[in-house]
């Protein structure tokens, strides 16, 4: 049975005494189901679902590396599904599998929160986790549960079973705790429908990583030739280089949606749809088509902090946009001192 690296609070780190982690597994996690830890969060115990326990065992990278991952897991804070709910939705994926959920710490009848361990006998590589686990939450909000993407980290800590002193009553009940353990037996392997959702959003993100270069080399050769022309940086240069894509993206309306992962402001369901690399967008939701950037031969749409500019700020009228920004800017006193540098007058 592996054993995993167990930990109580955010703070508590062997780091830096170079100690292995203590550790738990799977039969004392479900132990820990049916009588839950009494204590604040600040001190609630935690575990990774590797089997690496070495001193660097909560480093996102070191379990990269080194990790052999024996669970996928889901946090589920929005929504106030019901544990059934969320079983069910879990059981579409894994059919009749072994599956551990329980509520978590701030959980309330009225706004039910949710953990979920999903055991498996083969270990899924640290260097594959982050994808397996994206695919496996892409899965479930198909169903319309929305699980955090944060947990597709290495290093992210999963809270076990407690309910604080703060949320139980005079006699040490907890005012709401619930928990489930179903299934006849544990997954041996990732699923075919996670493995295959795995491989098509890899897929998917090579393609996005040659379609933002692609533009991203015709927007640096247009500013090349301006350059050239005027002597100095472009406008549109110099915009590209102070301000920041997922600033001004978060400023006019996009939602993080975990790690590179946006949802339009033009998108009605507010899903994860646009992918953010090197300072260029990647949007695959039909929404934004016509509204911003550019279309790709495939039927994307791509843009930088610039085409967010032009189209949020002023309603994709690039004329007004190289003016208004121009003026902004004292764009005619740069290239004026650009060019007494070039001619060592500055």
């Amino acid at each position: 049975m592996p054993h995993f690296p167990l930990f109580h609070g955010s703070r508590d780190t062997r780091r830096h005494d170079g100690r292995d982690y203590d550790t738990t597994n799977f039969s004392a996690i479900k132990k820990r189901c049916a009588n839950p830890a009494a204590v604040e969060k600040q001190e609630a115990p935690a575990f990774i679902p590797s089997s690496y326990i070495g001193h660097l065992a909560r480093s996102h990278e070191a379990q990269r590396q080194s990790g052999q991952f024996h669970a996928m897991i889901i946090d589920v804070d929005t929504g106030a599904h019901r544990i059934d709910f969320v079983q069910n939705c879990i059981e579409r994926i894994i059919g009749d599998r072994t599956v551990i959920i329980y509520s978590s710490s701030s959980a309330t009848e009225d706004n039910p929160k949710w953990r979920g361990i999903i055991p498996i006998r083969y270990p899924i590589a640290g260097a594959d986790y982050k994808d397996v686990q994206e695919a496996l939450f892409d899965l479930l909000a198909e169903q319309g549960l929305h699980a955090d993407y944060a947990m597709a980290r290495t290093g992210q800590p999963v809270y076990l079973p407690n309910v604080p002193p703060s949320r139980r009553n005079e006699n040490g009940e907890p005012l709401f705790y619930q928990y489930s353990i179903s299934g006849s037996s544990g997954l041996l392997h990732v699923p075919e429908a996670v493995a295959a959702r795995a491989a098509t959003n890899k897929a998917q993100r090579l393609e996005a990583e040659r379609e933002a270069k692609k533009a991203a080399l015709e927007r640096a050769e247009k500013n090349r030739k301006l350059s050239e022309a005027s002597g100095g940086p472009s406008i549109i240069e110099t915009f590209l280089a102070e301000n920041d894509l997922t600033t001004l993206m978060l400023e006019h309306g996009w939602l993080p949606r975990g790690g590179d992962w946006f949802a339009s402001p033009f998108s009605q369901s507010k899903g994860r749809s646009v992918w953010v690399t090197d300072q260029r967008a990647v949007s695959f939701t039909t929404s934004d088509a016509g509204r911003i950037g550019k279309t790709t031969d495939n039927g994307w749409t791509t843009y930088d902090a610039w085409d967010v500019y032009v189209a949020c700020v002023h309603g994709n009228n690039m004329r007004v946009a190289l003016l208004e920004y121009r003026q902004q800017c004292g764009y005619e006193q740069r290239a004026l001192h650009h060019m007494l540098e070039m001619w060592g007058l500055s």
